[in-house]
């Protein structure tokens, strides 16, 4: 009987590649995502804003009109690093394929369960006074989680929406 070697992993090397997975991606899902969305929005989104919003001070835009540029500015540097937790999923799907798919499903669905458990019991209050609060680093985790998670299972559908879309554009 020929023993087929070109499978990936054996059952038990399957079960210990699963946990030291989940670990990794736990831990930069708590800490390394949250420190690169603050990182990219201070270094990026904060710089393009300070510079829309003086050149939009010389129109004598009112208060408002300048504070909702400001989210919005901020909320597309977000978009931007949800795209990329997207692209990391997407380079991840190969390796993550060839585990055990109920297994894993499992797993990313017990770590949303946690995210959206943190986001309801954690408080507002804020330690630091520029710094998210925990409930927006949990809310920011959870929607990171979700598009890594699409990255991984569902990037070949996107693939093709994507592709689909793009030959549209084309033939009109």
């Amino acid at each position: 009987m020929k023993i087929n070697e070109n499978k990936f992993m054996s059952k038990p090397k399957e079960f210990l590649v699963l946990v030291l997975f989940i670990v990794i991606y736990f831990f930069f899902q708590k800490t390394i995502y949250p420190i690169f969305a603050l990182l990219f929005w201070l270094i990026c989104a904060m710089s393009l804003a300070g510079a829309i919003i003086n050149s939009l001070e010389i129109l004598n835009l009112p208060e408002i009109v300048i504070n909702i540029i400001g989210i919005v500015i901020s909320g597309i540097a977000l978009i931007i690093v949800l795209i990329l937790v997207f692209y990391l999923g997407y380079l991840c799907s190969k390796f993550l394929k060839k585990m055990n798919k109920t297994v894993l499903g499992g797993a990313m669905i017990a770590i949303l369960i946690y995210f959206v458990y943190k986001i309801f019991t954690e408080t507002d209050e804020s330690t630091a006074m520029f710094a998210p609060t925990a409930r927006e680093v949990h809310i920011f985790c959870t929607a990171s989680h979700i598009f890594y998670t699409i990255g991984v299972f569902f990037s070949d559908r996107v693939k093709k929406i994507l592709n689909h879309i793009k030959f549209k554009r084309k033939n009109k």
